[in-house]
């Protein structure tokens, strides 16, 4: 090969050569131009990622500003030097300091010794050891004057340990946060709410009194009248005025329930009873008054419902009566049937009858009070609308409930289910309430209305009781101090000496005085009164307008056996 061909062979080989690097260094280019595009879309991303970030900071601080500037609670975040990190302006606003920067970084000993008494300081803090010690949330309320103006306000303060990790600075985010509620508006609210109370229910109170003390005449003079010669009109006159006082009584009795139920002063009073005889003087009391309509009264009591039980007989007589008495009232003719049985440990008693029922829209209005479902239709039925309020919040205060099935126009069934708890005594049994004869019992009665002395003389000549009767507690404790009484009568309120005290000055008189049963005879039958009786050395108490039977029981209780003969029926 000749020189110049061989020169033109190496040029080409360079060619070649440099054409190969040039597509290596094309290629390399070509991958570092895509690196440094993905590292320019990752910093726009970073970028776009940190504005992002730095708005949402921006818009959470300014929620959190929001927060602190328009919170009404008083609301202090501590470190655990227990020094000022962090509060509301609500604290700012009570104590007049004009900004946050005057009181950061300070203990709060510091801050609140100007307004806090040394007890509520030392309050502070033993809740603020307490939650150090046991990490669990502590509070307590007091009054604190924060305008330092004399008025102080009540507060609910509540404490409340935080441990949230680490902050920009590497500092532990531990402390301590303080909520203060301002209670005041609430606990005025609060004790006008209990002002109101106690005013309704010494309304009720003096009304019971004033409107049950005539009724105890009406009562008295009837059973009196009762026992005397009548044509059978004049039986059917009494018969009707005792109707009328029974139905005026009962509507009474339910407008002081549903208000004992409403103010929280019901209370259940447990004792042993006999539940079988409960029943069968309900029996009794209803068998008559289906008697004298077209109704049929179906009686049902399964064998294994126990003789005794222990619980609040009279709400549980309550609840049946209503019951009992509501579909009388709404049956106009069929039949009502009446089933009670043991269910393990709850008491089942049932009342169907074949009366008009209930609409299915009206069902949630049934356990409201002064609701008379079907108002039309029902416009002769006679009633509050209270019955059945009534049954359903004594069945949840005994712990049971209330069942109801209906279809309108054909009947209706109420269940009512009650706790059992055995009887803890076997020997219980109801005082005897068949009447009798006690011609040498020595009786007294103390009333300053001269009507109720003409109906107790009246009342207690069934007995063949001819009693002493006075006007006053004086003259009554003259009388103890001559007479060694079997029983005294003591009504309630009376003038110059009241009941109450008549009772006391009679226990002190000394030897029998001291044992001598003591009825308060009152008209005040709101809860806690019988309690408030026995307290001031009374025994037992009789409600105006007395009953017959229950009078026969307390002189059956009270009086000497050897003084009570047996009548022959």
């Amino acid at each position: 090969m000749s020189a110049p061909e061989t020169e033109n062979a190496e040029l080409r080989e360079q060619l070649r050569r440099q054409n190969i690097e040039i597509k290596r260094l094309t290629r390399e280019l070509r991958v570092t131009k895509g690196f440094l595009e993905k590292v320019t879309r990752a910093s726009e991303a970073k970028d776009a990622m940190g504005s992002a970030l730095s708005k949402a900071n921006a818009r959470q601080k300014a929620y959190t500003d929001v927060l602190l500037e328009n919170c009404p609670n008083i609301i202090v975040l501590m470190n655990i030097e227990k020094r000022f990190v962090l509060s509301t302006n609500a604290l700012l606003e009570v104590t007049g300091i004009p900004n946050f920067d005057f009181i950061k970084n300070l203990t709060y000993k510091e801050v609140f010794c100007k307004y806090f008494t040394d007890e509520v300081m030392k309050k502070f803090e033993n809740a603020i050891n307490s939650i150090n010690n046991s990490n669990e949330i502590a509070s307590f309320e007091d009054f604190i004057d924060f305008s330092a103006d004399g008025n102080p306000s009540y507060y609910a303060i509540e404490f409340r340990r935080i441990d949230s990790g680490f902050d920009e600075s590497n500092d532990i985010m531990s402390g301590i946060l303080i909520v203060m509620t301002d209670l005041t508006a609430f606990m005025s609210e609060r004790q006008r709410a209990e002002e109101a109370n106690n005013a309704k229910s010494d309304f009720l109170a003096a009304m019971s009194h004033e409107i049950r003390t005539p009724m105890n005449a009406i009562f008295g003079m009837c059973q009196a009248l009762a026992r005397s010669n009548l044509d059978e009109h004049q039986k059917k006159y009494i018969l009707d005025i005792n109707k009328a006082s029974d139905s005026l009584l009962s509507i009474i009795n339910d407008i002081l329930d549903l208000s004992k139920i409403e103010t929280g002063k019901m209370e259940a009073v447990n004792v042993n009873y006999s539940l079988v005889n409960m029943l069968d003087n309900l029996k009794s009391m209803f068998a008559a008054m289906f008697d004298q309509t077209p109704l049929k009264l179906i009686w049902g009591v399964s064998p294994e419902i126990p003789r005794m039980a222990y619980g609040d007989e009279n709400r549980v007589r309550q609840i049946l009566t209503n019951l009992l008495s509501n579909a009388l009232k709404y049956t106009i003719e069929g039949q009502v049937v009446f089933h009670a049985w043991l269910d393990g440990n709850k008491l089942c008693f049932k009342v169907k009858d074949s009366g008009i029922g209930i609409k299915e829209a009206d069902k949630a209005k049934l356990f409201k009070p002064f609701e008379q479902l079907d108002a039309r239709k029902n416009r002769n039925v006679v009633g509050t609308g209270l019955g059945l309020t009534i049954c359903y919040n004594l069945c949840l205060m005994l712990g049971g409930s209330i069942e109801v099935e209906s279809v309108y126009g054909k009947g209706s069934v109420f269940t009512a289910i009650l706790p059992y708890a055995e009887s803890g005594a076997e020997s219980d049994e109801e005082i005897d309430a068949r009447s009798f004869s006690a011609p040498d019992a020595k009786v007294l009665v103390v009333d300053d209305m001269e009507i109720n002395l003409i109906v107790a003389e009246a009342v207690l000549e069934a007995f063949d009781i001819i009693p002493d009767t006075v006007n006053n507690g004086i003259r009554a404790m003259e009388l103890a101090k001559k007479i060694n009484y079997d029983i005294i009568f003591m009504d309630h309120m009376m003038p110059d000496m009241d009941g109450i005290e008549a009772t006391k000055n009679i226990r002190m008189l000394g030897d029998r005085n001291e044992r001598v049963p003591i009825i308060a005879l009152t008209a005040n039958i709101i809860d806690g009164a019988k309690q408030m009786f026995m307290e001031h050395g009374m025994d037992d108490v009789l409600a105006k307008p007395i009953e017959l039977d229950k009078l026969i029981q307390c002189l059956r209780k009270w009086l000497p056996t050897d003084v009570i003969m047996e009548v022959q029926e």
